[in-house]
């Protein structure tokens, strides 16, 4: 092979190397918003710095034609290649100390971890396939990963198979839940499972592999290898998984049910005002014709006083008919209602100011998840106070709806924490609460609307900000 082949097969291959680092960055941060309940937005500034290895790679290898005339082989290249594996870590670590918005720290160690996980399970699963097919001997394991490390025929098979297992399995989890919006958490205690099944995963393939032909022969090996791959995959790569997966569907299932169950209360809630007014309705247009015959005679008698009561009665039993909260939006006032019932029992002072002239153009069902879940919460909080209340205020800008919904609290919250972190909550079963104004800010922003909250001790307040539909 000539140089120029040999040059462009290298380059190549560092490409592919420094593609599936990327990849995998980004594959964790997809995993940490969508099994995590990490609230992550991959943003083109997000992913223009992760592209952070390739530079520091190419920043390497000048390095190394500097201080080397020849490219050098053998356990230079090795230390060389560790180095920069540590270095890519370190940047690694700091671009997810900045790409979280809340317990940096911990949650940038906890992403490199992870990142490590990825990377090291497709090579493991790429190494160990090709040393599998090249005979598996210790001469192929010392030519492998000493004396021609990252170079020749084997290595490019390595690096093609890690870089398009990476790639499957970032479009996997961007098409396949981030992309659709899909979100399924992980509880902490499968969580743990999983870090003790990768470590396995990642680390029973090397045992016999890295045994010394003095104690195993090459027919041991293949077979224990053999066992590992027909019963260990069948058990820790399928079983682990589909038991987290069904975990995690399990809980999004729970949450779709509630924001389903708060709609079909709302529908049931909006059939029953329905036939009540039809009925007050049916009542009055029957009496309003001898009502209206009485005040005529009394009109005609010259019982002005008693026409004027009588006819304030009337007005009286007009407003009745009238429903109590009018929003502009049909659904919404159905929510308001059914909430202000609540808050009824509670002894909670509940005000509604403003009108969405035209209403809000939201689906229903979007529609309870964010105001549904919003009042509940806000019910929730005010319950525990002295002076308990809930207004709720919707103002119009030029091309805005904006809502705010105030209630009465005992206490500061850290907003940024409560509208970026998932189990969030004072109750005491964190694994399955505290996802309400998570996924509020999310049914927002999914309608190109803007959610803030503010919190000074006594008041904590929920914004937001739904674009008008008259507007382009």
């Amino acid at each position: 092979m000539s140089e120029t082949l040999e040059f462009i097969l290298s380059l190549t291959l560092s490409l592919l190397n420094n593609s599936q680092i990327i990849i995998s960055m980004l594959l964790v941060i997809l995993v940490a918003a969508c099994f995590l309940g990490r609230y992550i937005e991959l943003t083109k500034k997000l992913v223009l710095s992760s592209f952070g290895p390739l530079i520091l790679t190419i920043l390497g290898n000048v390095l190394l034609n500097i201080f080397f005339s020849e490219m050098p082989e053998g356990t230079v290249m090795f230390n060389y290649n560790n180095g920069l594996v540590l270095v890519i870590f370190i940047y690694a670590f700091f671009f997810y100390f900045f790409a979280y918005k809340e317990k940096k720290f911990l949650r940038a160690i906890e992403s490199t971890v992870c990142l490590y996980l990825v990377t090291t399970y497709t090579s493991t699963l790429s190494q160990m396939t090709a040393v599998y097919f090249y005979g598996g001997t210790d001469e192929v394991m010392v030519d492998l990963f000493i004396d021609h490390l990252g170079i020749g025929g084997i290595w490019t098979f390595i690096t093609i198979m890690s870089f398009l297992v990476t790639l499957a399995l970032f479009l996997v989890v961007y098409f396949g839940f981030y992309r659709p919006k899909k979100f399924y958490v992980i509880g902490i205690p499968y969580r743990i499972f999983f870090t003790v099944w990768a470590a396995l995963f990642v680390t029973v393939p090397f045992i016999p592999a890295q045994m010394s032909s003095e104690y195993i022969t090459l027919e041991q090996r293949y077979h224990y290898i053999g066992i590992f791959y027909a019963i260990g995959t069948l058990i820790l790569g399928l079983a682990v998984p589909v038991i987290m997966i069904i975990s995690s569907v399990d809980r999004s299932l729970r949450e779709k049910n509630k924001s389903q169950e708060a709609y079909l209360a709302a529908e049931l809630e909006y059939i029953g005002q329905y036939k009540k007014k039809q009925i007050e309705t049916k009542a009055f247009r029957h009496d309003i014709k001898n009502n209206l015959a009485m005040t005529q005679m009394m009109l005609e008698k010259g019982n002005v006083e008693g026409a004027k009561a009588h006819i304030a009665d009337m007005l009286g039993n007009v407003g009745s008919l009238s429903p109590k909260y009018v929003t502009g939006d049909e659904m919404l006032d159905i929510i308001i209602s059914m909430k202000a019932d609540r808050m009824d029992e509670l002894n909670i002072r509940f005000t509604v100011d403003g009108v969405a002239d035209g209403g809000l153009k939201i689906k229903p069902m979007d529609m309870c998840s964010i105001f549904a879940n919003a009042l509940d919460n806000a019910i929730e909080a005010a319950s525990k106070c002295k002076d308990p209340f809930v207004s709720f205020t919707i103002k119009r800008t030029d091309r805005f709806f904006v809502i705010k919904i105030a209630n009465s609290a005992s206490g500061k919250i850290d907003t940024n924490k409560l509208l970026t972190t998932s189990g969030y909550t004072s109750k005491k079963d964190k694994d399955h609460h505290g996802f309400g104004l998570l996924n509020v800010r999310r049914a927002v922003e999914s309608l190109n609307g803007i959610i803030k909250a503010d919190s000074d001790g006594n008041t904590f307040t929920l914004s937001v900000m739904m674009p008008r539909a008259d507007q382009p």
